[in-house]
């Protein structure tokens, strides 16, 4: 796992065993998780099924997007996929974080969230690799 640009020690772990649910999709979200240990899969509720739209391991970090986005709520529901360790980025943290960015990369940011956003929408509702 490469170097994360924060002091890990100072921040919260959770342990998640394997197939625990970190998140649901549509719940509200005051925390963004970085992956130490292991793997998680991401789904998103599609018309009329639930689809993978991702998975994740060490190094990556979800549950942002609830932190960037106007309503808060997260986007995809996150299970661990055989046990994993997050390290638990704050509310307070991320918007401490985020004051400080240049207003064009947090303008950038914005950007990229909302057209995330967008493509975890159209993924869920058509499944990866189907035309949108």
């Amino acid at each position: 796992m490469e170097k994360l640009p924060i002091a890990v020690e100072s921040f919260p772990r959770r342990i998640v065993p394997a197939g625990e649910i970190v998140f649901f999709e549509g719940q509200p979200g005051d925390t963004a998780y970085v992956i130490l240990r292991g793997e998680v899969e991401v789904a998103a509720q599609g018309d009329s099924e639930t689809r993978v739209v991702n998975r994740m391991k060490a190094g990556e970090i979800f549950g942002e997007i609830a932190l960037l986005h106007p309503n808060g709520k997260r986007t995809a529901t996150v299970v661990s996929r055989g046990g994993c360790e997050l390290l638990v980025v704050d509310r307070h943290f991320f918007d401490e974080a985020m004051d400080k960015a240049d207003p064009l990369l947090r303008y950038i940011i914005d950007l990229l969230c909302d057209r995330l956003v967008t493509l975890t929408g159209r993924v869920a509702h058509k499944g990866f690799g189907d035309e949108a």
